[in-house]
């Protein structure tokens, strides 16, 4: 019983207590060579057959069972699995059970440093398996680990999101409450094609569900112990961590797609106090919960966590945030889509407020009607030309980003129309603001009538 309440699931075992007397009673169903063969004992120099030290070493181990025959190929310990050179990473994708849960979920594959750890994760429905190997995995193998988890999957869903964020970026006037110039922008880009391919969509009609074919997954590391409901990454993850990093700087294994799940101080709380009421539907869910919430690049494992900040309280610190938003998902190639959006209502909230705001108050304090029809039109185009400028600006940084520094020509130039569109209303509104002709002062009759003229009628 994972945590001592939540059910393990059937493939979980417990490592026998007394090796002596299981081996005894294997040895008189099966043949030296096959228990040796099958990896679950080892000869000794003396010739005396003993249980593998990987199943005498730890407190329970994992069965892994081919997808297509349902027999057990593998095991999963604490020493990683019996076989010499398998490494559990590779060894999990093969597994009926793994497969299943990637087919159900995001398609993410959590790598924990120790057995309590997956079983727990498996348990509640999350697909887990060893990170043992990974801090010596061989050079001749590093090409197999970035194929075998660049998940087109995983990939199109985070460019789903990223086009959730631009589209509302390259709509920033739209449905906006305080924007009275949305139609006006819409005429402005009407006409204008997506820059951003939409991604393909999935085809849900048949699922992978193959030794041969495994389903696609991306790895995630655990950074936190849920097995004790702590917020301590494990030990051993540092050195899996700076293996990896060499493996990127000399051989150039990407490891942007490759995440981290930490957990704060508010989950592990949650989870501890549905934990001490022994409530395994609900932790179960929590827990899945948590695990969608999942933003970090392994690549940031081991940094200062920056120190939790409130709201920003005027508009020049909301763009920095925003833009800063924006340059660390470049960096890390994970987007923390609520943090961005949130970012990007507080910059219109902020520049409404602060800026176009108190410009409007003037307007409608002026006396005079021509100024303040002008001071209104200063306000509604300031509006236009800070969220543009905003909005250009993060569109020109993400296509060099996803092109390499090369920006399609088309779109440029459509950049540079809207920006000379924008420039031209605001050259116009200040000549209309300068007198171009001498006004001639006259004065008005007090007489009470005037003359007809003869041609009146």
């Amino acid at each position: 019983m994972a945590l001592g309440f939540i059910e393990a699931e059937e493939d979980v075992w417990e490592c026998p207590p007394d090796p002596d007397e299981i081996i005894s009673v294997l040895a008189a169903e099966f043949s030296t060579e096959d228990l040796i063969e099958s990896r679950i004992a080892v000869a000794e120099e003396d010739g005396r057959i003993v249980l593998a030290p990987a199943l005498t070493g730890g407190a329970s181990f994992v069965v892994l069972r081919d997808a297509d025959s349902g027999h057990a190929y593998e095991l999963l310990t604490d020493a990683g699995c019996p076989s010499a050179d398998a490494l559990p990473v590779f060894e999990i994708l093969r597994d009926a059970r793994t497969q299943q849960l990637l087919e159900q979920g995001s398609g993410e594959l959590v790598v924990a440093c120790d057995v309590e750890n997956v079983a727990l994760l498996r348990a509640c429905g999350l697909p887990a398996t060893l990170a043992t190997g990974l801090d010596e995995l061989p050079l001749e193998q590093a090409e197999r680990f970035s194929e075998s988890f660049e998940s087109a999957a995983f990939r199109r869903g985070r460019l789903m999101s990223q086009e959730g964020i631009r589209e509302d970026l390259e709509n920033p006037l739209e449905g906006h409450p305080e924007d009275p110039l949305s139609r006006m922008m819409r005429n402005m880009v009407n006409g204008e094609e997506a820059s951003a391919e939409q991604p393909a969509t999935c085809d849900d009609s048949g699922s992978v569900n193959s030794s041969t074919e495994p389903v696609e997954s991306q790895l995630v590391f655990l950074g936190w112990t849920p097995s004790e409901l702590s917020s301590a990454a494990p030990p051993p993850l540092s050195a899996v961590v700076d293996h990896l990093r060499q493996l990127e700087r000399f051989l150039d294994v990407c490891l942007d797609d490759i995440g981290l799940w930490e957990a704060d101080e508010e989950t592990i709380e949650r989870l501890r106090f549905i934990a001490e009421r022994r409530s395994a539907a609900i932790f179960k869910q929590a827990l899945l919960d948590a695990a969608e919430n999942i933003d970090a690049c392994i690549g940031q494992f081991g940094e200062a966590q920056l120190p939790a900040i409130g709201p920003p309280n005027d508009y020049t610190t909301a763009l920095i945030r925003f833009q800063e938003s924006s340059s660390a998902e470049d960096r890390s190639g994970w987007l923390d889509q609520n943090q961005t959006s949130k970012a990007w209502r507080d910059v219109q909230r902020l520049l409404c407020q602060q800026v176009v705001g108190p410009l409007r108050e003037l307007a409608l304090a002026t006396l005079d009607p021509v100024q303040r029809n002008l001071l209104m039109g200063f306000a509604e185009l300031s509006h236009v030309f800070h969220l543009q400028s905003v909005v250009m600006g993060e569109q020109l940084s993400r296509r060099i980003a996803e092109r390499g520094g090369e920006v399609p020509e088309d779109q440029f130039k459509k950049w540079m129309a809207l920006t000379d569109r924008l420039i031209g209303m605001a050259k116009a509104t200040e000549r209309c603001s300068q007198p171009t002709a001498t006004i001639i002062e006259s004065n008005t009759s007090n007489s009470p009538s005037f003359p007809r003229l003869p041609h009146s009628d």
